[in-house]
């Protein structure tokens, strides 16, 4: 299974200490020799914690002196009601996917460790509702943005900024409009999953999406096409093409399903995220494929983490830093409040973490018994 590395449990398991306000901002913080005694890691790891908490803002370092927490400012620019922390607005397509919601609460963990409260705007996929949201956002102190699959709305998010709230993007940015985001390295995504199929022995591959109009979709399609390239792997257009998997009737999905391994090329699939798995798996049982001898598939599980046991029903996994994407993300936007500096435009991007399927005697398969 995926665990969690261990320079990132240092770190939120610090950022929750500070949150309770176990540490002062005029005390030292625990050293890098006794995480390292605490956790039984190499004083690289435990550098690696402390670094990424002061690139955050959270912690700051003084030469001769150590590390601290650093201190609670307000908004240099709007400022919250007499007697109440200032607000980080976060805006997300939804309350239902757990992935987005790893990244609320990233957000929410950094964000109370450096004197934030943090506030939920769902916008269920709706571009009117973020715009409503953008708008509603004008009293925050900061907004961060995971925005909707389509179009941008540069518009609503330049009122923010004229009023000196910083926005940060997360997931995905419009291309338009020049920003600070945090994203994950789609393209390594798209291209190492494609890439270890491949070396697995798969001679065809599709990929199944259900967002369509976003950077996040183009940049792991780009891997995708980049790695069949380079490994010499004929593109069948219409089995790598970026269309709504979710939309399809079922004789549809199906049938495209049915007809990619009809000649008997062993084929995988590439999932954009858990559902469409989810999806593709039960189409494929419900036409009498067996996972994986008939079919298979790889993507991002969202059932394989560090809380699961499961084996993964993925043969390749990327396991992806949503709760990172959130920390790096509050850490910037706290950071510009705090100074009363707009964020740089720049992106930062994490690198997802892989796992494989080794050999395992679970299969699907559909067993139906005769009436007696």
């Amino acid at each position: 299974m995926g665990k969690l590395p261990m320079y990132q449990r240092i770190k939120r398991d610090l950022l929750d200490q500070i949150a309770r306000g176990q540490y002062d901002p005029d005390a030292p913080l625990t050293t890098q020799r006794e995480l390292c005694e605490r956790y039984g890691v190499s004083m690289l790891t435990a550098s690696r914690a402390l670094s990424e908490l002061q690139r955050d803002g959270v912690l700051v370092s003084s030469r001769g002196r150590g590390t601290f927490v650093a201190a609670r400012r307000p908004s240099a620019g709007r400022s919250a009601a007499p007697g109440r922390p200032p607000e980080i607005t976060c805006i997300i397509p939804a309350l239902s996917s757990g992935d987005v919601m790893d990244v609320v609460h990233g957000v929410e963990r950094t964000a109370a460790a450096l004197g934030f409260t943090t506030s939920i705007a769902a916008t269920d996929g709706s571009w009117e509702r973020q715009r409503e949201a953008l708008r509603r956002a004008q009293h925050s102190a900061a907004v961060i943005l995971y925005p909707v699959d389509g179009p941008g709305d540069a518009e609503a998010v330049r009122d923010l900024r004229d009023l000196g709230i910083p926005v940060v993007f997360v997931d995905r940015y419009w291309e338009e409009l020049p920003s600070a985001a945090v994203l994950i390295d789609n393209q390594q995504i798209g291209y190492h999953l494609t890439s270890r199929l491949v070396e697995r022995g798969f001679g065809r591959i599709a990929t199944l999406w259900v967002e369509t109009s976003c950077t996040s979709v183009r940049d792991r399609q780009a891997g995708h096409l980049r790695a069949l390239r380079d490994h010499g792997i004929e593109i069948d257009a219409e089995l790598l093409a970026i269309r709504d998997h979710f939309s399809q009737p079922d004789d549809v999905r199906r049938r495209m399903l049915a007809s990619a391994v009809a000649d008997g090329t062993p084929t995988a699939f590439v999932c954009s995220n858990g559902f469409v798995l989810e999806q593709a798996l039960s189409d494929s049982l419900a036409i009498g494929l067996r996972v994986p001898d008939d079919v298979d598939f790889a993507g991002t599980d969202r059932k394989v983490g560090d809380h699961s046991t499961i084996p993964p029903l993925t043969a390749v996994t990327a396991i992806l830093p949503h709760r990172a994407i959130g920390e790096t993300a509050a850490g910037v936007a706290c950071e510009a409040v705090a100074t009363g500096r707009p964020p740089r435009p720049v992106h930062t991007v994490l690198e997802a973490d892989f796992q494989e399927r080794e050999e395992s005697p679970l299969r699907l398969n559909v067993v139906r018994s005769e009436p007696a």
